[in-house]
């Protein structure tokens, strides 16, 4: 064996174990997606936790939300409650908009999302914060969104 054939087997080798370190990266890419998928449908179900506790563990807070998103008379208190809420979900749709667009909240939790924007948003009280301050805000293309989803004429579902 001479020189040159020891040279064209050190290149196959070579390439093989590129092609073999390319796989294993792609692999490995392929996994840190996965994870960082299941990471931001985790934030889903976390920040919905987090906003419905907001509401749910208290009476007082309940009946709050409940006779603002009416659009019933509060009290100075009350209101400023109840707008920190809204403001709360708000913020926390963004940030699951953005992750929707960014291709790592899938649509079905997205549709969720959004069913609960145009609940809320376009009852009475939840119309008022949105032209109020809501839109203010907010980044363009959530504010576009959330427009467009209160625009549509799609049905929503009762919360109250």
């Amino acid at each position: 064996m001479n020189w040159d054939a020891l040279g064209a087997i050190g290149e196959i080798i070579g390439a093989v174990a590129v092609v073999v370190t390319l796989l294993y990266v792609a692999r490995q890419i392929r996994q840190a997606g996965a994870q960082t998928q299941a990471q931001a449908r985790y934030s889903f179900v976390e920040a919905y936790g987090h906003m419905n506790n907001s509401i749910t563990g208290s009476k007082a807070v309940a009946s709050v939300f409940r006779r603002g998103i009416r659009g019933e008379d509060l009290d100075e208190d009350e209101y400023i409650q109840f707008f920190a809420l809204l403001g709360q979900f708000l913020n926390t749709w963004s940030v699951l908009f953005d992750l929707h667009e960014d291709g790592l909240l899938p649509e079905n939790q997205w549709s969720m999302v959004r069913k609960d924007i145009i609940t809320m948003m376009s009852r009475p009280g939840g119309r008022k914060f949105w032209e109020q301050v809501g839109h203010l805000g907010v980044h363009e293309d959530f504010r576009d969104a959330v427009s467009k989803a209160l625009a549509s004429g799609e049905a929503s579902y009762e919360i109250v």
